[in-house]
């Protein structure tokens, strides 16, 4: 399955340099080397087929390593944010199941195991061994990969993507993007996230291309010199870097000679920046559309409206439904549906929510969408509140369950409001019982949330704005 196409592009291209991250670089043959050993020190901790392995690694060559090396054993990968807090690692780790925890000793050993859990930790550099594991074997149905979604129902909902899903995945972007060996991907999107993980990494390594990893918080300017030096083909980037670079001032102007493609994905590409951005590069970014549950889904890869997120990957049909569940026409708006091999048909533990959004082999978005005359998708508006910060989308619910759990707080709603270069921020509207302070709340967040979920805006009201029928009127806040 996913690690024998990945031995395929070893024994084709094992020469060739696979990742570059900083001052590093691995070739496909070094990078299967670093993930069998880290697979045998796995092992040796009781990993194998059908076990839950998270990983808390930032973008690097051990991310890739430890990807791998879940992969070679059949076991489940549940990728983490290193930025999460503690009681967030806690939930998720628990909530998963997993029993072992990859992760840099020096940084994360110590941290992990205060957690108190169950799981085993084991280094992202494990001593050498002489016996190696042998390549699972498994159908293809086997659970691969367990992410974290949040939705308007309130709280995380873990999505099981099959092996065989991730494979479609990867099918799809190949012959979508027309990716080739001689490819060179720019990363600097989290891996941990569906986008990094799927149009990065699965799109890089299991095509032979080679993928440049900027280190550390994002930099415009590393960015720029990456895109010339490394000579780019494929940039899978997000809204808020893309806005960030199209108001640069070059000292000189790179060499983009190479540079097929830029898009973004999880927040929509507004037109100035498009437009910033292709008078400053020569190049214009294009939109992509796809979630946790499916990956990639649609992209404006041709001459499509700059509004627009395109037409279906390969492999992938999208409908739009009325609330009856009856496809309409195009120009007509509904919600939109995706049918892909590539999608999860599961939350795990949540059988209602899997029987609301996963019905006959169709993903039901939540999103509201349309299709022009061309067959170009509009994605129009959203069922679910989701906040947008960056790219990462924020649960409302979460966040006011955190705050509610503060001594002194009566009610809270928490929404979005717009914000020029991350899309949107959190804002926070609180009822207190007693006196509290802008303050209490963030230091009470900070224990609890990762900082991309901490309220920006926080307001205190005396009462929160209702209908006579008790619904909140958002407009008010």
């Amino acid at each position: 399955m996913v690690y024998q196409q990945f031995l395929n592009i070893v024994d084709a291209y094992g020469d060739r340099v696979a990742l570059s991250a900083g001052e590093k670089t691995v070739t496909y043959s070094e990078l299967n080397s670093q993930a069998s050993q880290l697979a045998a020190a796995m092992a040796a901790k009781g990993v194998t087929v059908g076990s839950t392995v998270a990983t808390v690694i930032p973008n690097s060559i051990e991310f890739f390593v430890a990807t791998l090396a879940t992969f070679r054993l059949g076991a489940t990968l549940v990728p983490l944010n290193v930025n999460y807090t503690d009681s967030e690692l806690f939930q998720y780790i628990d909530k998963s199941a997993a029993m072992a925890i990859i992760g840099d000793a020096s940084s994360q050993q110590a941290r992990i195991e205060s957690l108190g859990l169950a799981a085993t930790f084991i280094d992202t550099t494990p001593e050498l061994s002489v016996t190696l594991p042998r390549v699972a074997t498994f159908e293809g149905e086997q659970p691969a990969l367990l992410m974290f979604s949040s939705g308007s129902t309130g709280g995380s909902k873990q999505v099981m993507r099959t092996y065989s899903a991730l494979l479609a995945e990867w099918k799809s972007e190949v012959e979508t993007f027309e990716i080739t060996p001689d490819d060179t991907i720019l990363c600097t999107v989290p891996l941990h996230h569906t986008h990094g993980f799927g149009n990065v990494l699965l799109a890089g390594i299991l095509s032979g291309a080679k993928i440049v990893v900027t280190l550390g918080e994002f930099n415009p300017r590393s960015v720029v010199k990456a895109l010339d030096s490394h000579q780019i083909s494929i940039y899978p980037s997000a809204t808020f870097m893309v806005k960030m670079l199209s108001v640069m001032r070059l000292r000189q102007q790179p060499d983009l000679s190479r540079l097929k493609i830029v898009y973004t994905a999880g927040a929509p590409l507004e037109a100035e920046v498009i437009d910033a951005f292709t008078a400053t590069y020569g190049v214009s970014p294009r939109q992509l559309y796809g979630s946790t549950e499916t990956g990639a889904a649609a992209v404006n890869k041709l001459a499509a409206p700059a509004n627009s997120v395109g037409q279906p990957m390969a492999n992938v049909k999208i409908l739009i439904v009325d609330e009856q569940d009856k496809p309409l026409s195009q120009g007509e708006e509904g919600e939109i549906v995706v049918i892909s091999q590539a999608s999860a048909k599961v939350y795990v533990g949540m059988p209602e929510q899997t029987a609301k959004t996963f019905r006959n082999g169709r993903y039901y978005t939540g999103d509201l969408g349309r299709f022009d005359e061309q067959g170009n998708l509009y994605v129009t508006g959203r069922r679910k509140k989701m906040i947008n910060v960056a790219g990462l989308k924020v649960d409302p619910a979460e966040v006011e369950s955190v705050i509610l759990a503060m001594d002194g707080v009566s009610e809270v709603v928490v929404l979005g409001k717009k914000d020029g270069d991350y899309g949107e921020k959190v804002k926070a509207v609180i009822v207190p019982l007693e006196a509290a302070t802008e303050r209490d709340v963030i230091d009470h967040c900070k224990a609890h949330l990762a900082e991309y979920k901490w309220p920006k805006i926080i307001e205190f009201r005396n009462e929160i704005p209702k209908s006579p029928l008790g619904k909140i009127l958002r407009k008010y806040l």
